[in-house]
């Protein structure tokens, strides 16, 4: 092949990588499913204060910050579970919640869903949750709320 093809050819496959790179970078992540999703607070960690009256709260489940749960308030005849969430910042996160029936009711009884932590979210920063219609914060892994 001349030399002039080579570069032509050579020049197209670097811009089609380049292009393919930055075109991942503009998008936010969505979570993978759900690890689990149950009836009560998380397992083995104590309930947020800020949780007082039903308000939504998070938490790491492991000490190095590889999964989080997020604790809603709600019925019992349709639990508000976490279904996926969208990383809009490194330290913002908004939640993706199952849609209610509209006879719901209200409700005080707590769901938790327990997430993998994606790489793309700072965890030794104060992370913002959106859910619910409110903000609520999660201290940087190691550090006492």
């Amino acid at each position: 092949m001349p030399a002039p093809r080579r570069r032509l050819v050579s020049a197209c496959a670097t811009a089609a990588v380049v292009t393919v790179l930055l075109a991942g970078c503009g998008q936010a992540a969505v979570s993978p499913d759900p690890q689990t999703s149950y009836k009560g607070e998380p397992k083995g960690i104590q309930a947020s204060a800020a949780s007082a009256g039903g308000a939504p709260w998070a938490a790491w489940m492991k000490k190095d910050g590889s999964e989080f749960a997020v604790t809603l308030y709600g019925s019992t005849k349709c639990p508000p579970y976490a279904t996926g969430y969208t990383v809009t910042a490194p330290d913002e996160i908004t939640m993706k919640l199952a849609k209610a029936a509209a006879d719901c009711g209200d409700g005080y009884t707590p769901y938790t869903t327990v997430f993998e932590t994606p790489r793309n979210l700072d965890r030794n920063v104060t992370i913002q949750f959106t859910a619910q219609d409110t903000h609520f914060y999660l201290a940087p892994v190691g550090k006492k709320k």
